[in-house]
């Protein structure tokens, strides 16, 4: 709680003596916090929390665990082509006319655009989960987190940002489980892998799979930022072993066309203030790429997980959609004629350690409080000086997890496949700075 909450005790101890706080900092006592989950790095157990001993515990969670307990915030890009069944009621209504009229012709779709704020959240591990091998292959225990993901949409075409009332625009909800997986010799013959098992209310379950760092997969793991691959929204012809000669391109991705089937119709302050652009259209992946610029990231877990198996690579995955995003079934169980049925999923994220420069107050032990929070750069850093700071500012070098990620949604109907493309750079809400971590003892402002 900021100083400026209406907090009567904020700035005081618990004896009535003033203590010094500048503006944005708030001294607080280690058990306000404990046991209430702060998406902070120690998640709802706190920090210092007695727990007892339980060896399933013990079960690696791998990248995993840069994520437990964390919450994450931040802002992104969703893109994604639907069918479009007519005027209303049996469809979308566009502000300008739209030429040819729905659903004829290129006007069958919509291209909507969302620019959205979200949040996921990870719990703690649920610790040692067995799965059994047969007759040469041991068994394996796995362990897990699961995850919670939000998205609002704040696309406001009445200024071309995305500074919307996210309030009531709910447009994607998202629980499901990260596990980690190790490595086998046997049967499959696989290293350490991450799997993402996810529900959405549309009716679709995924599974996506993908190999974590090590010798079958070094590089995964970069110094400094990644080098994001561009994504191509245009649809293709479905069924066609290369895409790109058989795509088909929609007047709606040309940004300066405002009598299109897509929401936003006009763009014009969107291209104006580069929210979405035209260079967004064809890539919605420069927008990972230009965050990037402006952040300190020095190191670089990626995860690539997918729902189908790679090439020489025996990782599971699926995709399951509801009899309405089907359809009618043909005789051999193929989709006759889909209603945006997800075929296939592609997962990015990226793990991202990034260095700050987190101005620190001075701190008088004594006096009530054990922890000082200060907002810096969209995060709330929590410190547990292990003494005295004796001056208000000095700067201390904090690494901090991160995450971007991009996702693609293969979707099927009206013959084609059309990529439904996501993407995000998220912060975590809360980072402790505890007073054992290396960053107080490298730290020389006393």
């Amino acid at each position: 709680m900021s100083p400026k909450s209406g907090c009567p005790h904020a700035g005081h101890s618990g004896n009535g003596q003033a203590i010094s706080q500048p503006d944005g900092w708030t001294f607080r006592k280690r058990h306000d916090v404990l046991g209430h989950h702060d998406g902070g790095r120690h998640g709802s157990d706190g920090p210092g929390k007695h727990q007892p001993h339980d060896p399933a515990q013990e079960v690696p969670l791998g990248v995993l665990a840069m994520l437990e307990g964390k919450s994450f915030n931040g802002k992104g890009l969703n893109m994604i082509f639907r069918p479009n069944s007519g005027p209303p009621p049996l469809g979308t209504q566009f502000p300008k006319p739209v030429d040819p009229a729905p659903p004829t012709g290129t006007s069958d779709n919509v291209l909507e655009l969302n620019l959205f704020v979200e949040t996921l959240t990870f719990g703690k591990a649920v610790g040692a989960v067995p799965n059994r091998g047969f007759s040469s292959q041991g068994d394996i225990n796995l362990n897990a987190i699961q995850y919670l993901q939000t998205i609002a949409d704040v696309t406001n075409p009445r200024t071309g940002r995305a500074d919307g009332d996210p309030a009531g625009h709910g447009i994607h909800v998202e629980n499901g489980m990260f596990m980690h997986v190790p490595g086998t010799g046997v049967n499959p013959k696989l290293g350490e892998t991450i799997v993402r098992c996810g529900t959405i209310p549309h009716g679709v379950a995924i599974n996506l799979q993908g190999l974590e760092s090590g010798p079958l997969n070094p590089s995964t793991v970069v110094a400094g930022a990644p080098a994001v691959p561009r994504i191509d929204p245009t649809p293709f012809v479905a069924g066609q072993p290369d895409a790109q000669a058989n795509q088909v391109r929609f007047p709606s991705q040309t940004a300066a066309a405002e009598g299109t089937p897509r929401i936003p119709q006009d763009l014009s302050l969107f291209i104006k203030h580069g929210t979405i652009t035209q260079a967004v259209l064809d890539d919605p992946a420069v927008l990972l790429t230009e965050a990037n610029r402006t952040r300190n990231i020095i190191r670089t877990q990626v995860l690539d997980m997918s729902s189908t198996a790679r090439t020489g690579i025996k990782t599971g995955g699926g995709v399951l959609g509801n009899a309405f995003l089907d359809g009618d079934l043909q005789p051999d169980g193929t989709a006759a004629a889909p209603n945006a049925r997800p075929v296939q999923v592609e997962f990015t994220l990226y793990v991202e350690t990034v260095q700050y420069e987190v101005p620190v107050p001075a701190f008088h032990p004594g006096h009530g409080h054990d922890y000082v929070e200060h907002e810096h750069e969209g995060i709330k850093f929590r410190f547990f000086p292990p003494r005295e700071v004796a001056r208000h500012g000095r700067r201390m070098t904090v690494n901090v997890t991160e995450l971007q990620y991009t996702q693609i949604v293969m979707l099927q109907f009206g013959g084609l496949t059309w990529p439904h493309p996501t993407v995000s750079t998220l912060k975590p809400e809360v980072w402790v700075v505890e007073a054992g971590d290396a960053a107080w003892r490298e730290w020389r402002e006393w």
